[in-house]
């Protein structure tokens, strides 16, 4: 079963996130002459999401607890609310992109996640 994201931290990311992106599930494939060879990759291809949540320094401090205890240092998938209100994601971290965060005043941080939406 994999782990949920924590009660404690905000559970909608802002209006302004990016709705997620369909991943391309073709492998292409050039030829010699004329238009190019196109085949189904595979079935299971994440989509991707970026979004961004205010949190303060605790929840901060709660986010990367989460990740480095019950998600093996961000290297496990866990489920988040899905941002249109629907059924929880499944969702892991995009490689090379952990939680960021920039100070927007006093003990407020805008937390800014990419994430693949798993099928």
């Amino acid at each position: 079963m994999p782990a949920t994201w924590p009660e404690t931290l905000p559970q909608r990311f802002l209006i302004a996130g990016n709705p997620p992106q369909l991943a391309d599930p073709r492998l292409m494939s050039a030829t010699d002459t004329g238009p190019g060879k196109s085949r189904p990759r595979s079935s299971a291809v994440p989509d991707s999401f970026t979004g961004s949540m205010r949190m303060s320094g605790a929840q901060w401090a709660i986010l990367t607890a989460f990740g480095r205890d019950d998600l093996a240092r961000w290297s496990l998938p866990f489920t988040i609310p899905a941002p249109d209100g629907g059924d929880d994601w499944l969702v892991m971290l995009r490689q090379n992109a952990l939680p960021s965060r920039v100070n927007i005043g006093g003990d407020r941080w805008t937390v800014t996640m990419s994430l693949l939406v798993l099928p």
